[in-house]
């Protein structure tokens, strides 16, 4: 696991005046919740933007360093952008105990979809329907997210929760039964004209200003 750290400072004046002074001195307004108590912090504007493109997205632990030399080990739950420069405008953290298992939220990559069998030899369509996954760790093997190489997928198989290799640690929540990826087969050319003459069918329907439904209503 990668070892990511701020260095924070306290923040005891929360009125608009001194968060939009901060900001525009660099330092981003926070909160770290958790059963050490609850606190308003700042951290610097230009480490916090080096963590989140490290964190990239995927699952990790940051240790808050506060003072007094206490730490805090955290991950990040929410970050609040500006609508018109994308700029951090506040980031919401909560506490994890090293030594307690904690649940995750980690993204799914997949690899190998230019070499994937059934769609290279078998003209399959490789599907991609689950973007990430729910798991129960330690901190201490929390993974940023998990990578799953498709390159061997042929034409009708289906990659399940179960069916993902086990990660030291680290357990798989929610239903075994969840799909991931799969190649499915490809369209023969009767079911590509039942298709489109479908798609003709509601086209002319419309055109010839057929009743109109609303949701809900018969």
């Amino acid at each position: 696991m990668e070892k990511l750290g701020l260095v924070t400072e306290m923040r005891k004046d929360r009125r608009r005046g001194e968060l939009r002074r901060a900001r525009k001195a660099g330092r981003v307004p926070a909160v770290v919740y958790g059963e050490s108590g609850n606190a308003a912090l700042y951290v610097d504007g230009k480490e916090l933007r080096v963590v989140l493109r490290r964190i990239a997205g995927g699952a990790a632990i940051v240790t808050l360093s506060m003072g007094e030399k206490k730490e805090r080990s955290v991950v990040l739950a929410e970050v609040q952008r500006d609508p018109i420069d994308d700029g951090v405008l506040h980031v919401d953290f909560h506490e994890v105990s090293m030594k307690k298992k904690m649940h995750a939220h980690i993204p799914v990559a997949l690899i190998g979809q230019e070499e994937c069998v059934g769609v290279k030899a078998e003209g399959g369509v490789l599907e991609f329907l689950t973007h990430g996954l729910e798991v129960r760790c330690l901190p201490k093997d929390l993974p940023s997210g998990y990578v799953l190489d498709v390159s061997q997928l042929q034409v009708g198989q289906i990659v399940h929760v179960k069916d993902l290799k086990p990660l030291d640690g680290v357990e798989f929540l929610g239903s075994p039964d969840l799909v991931i990826a799969m190649c499915a087969a490809p369209k023969t050319q009767t079911e590509e004209k039942a298709s489109s003459a479908a798609a003709d069918g509601e086209t002319a329907g419309d055109a010839a200003g057929g009743p109109a439904k609303e949701k809900g209503k018969a």
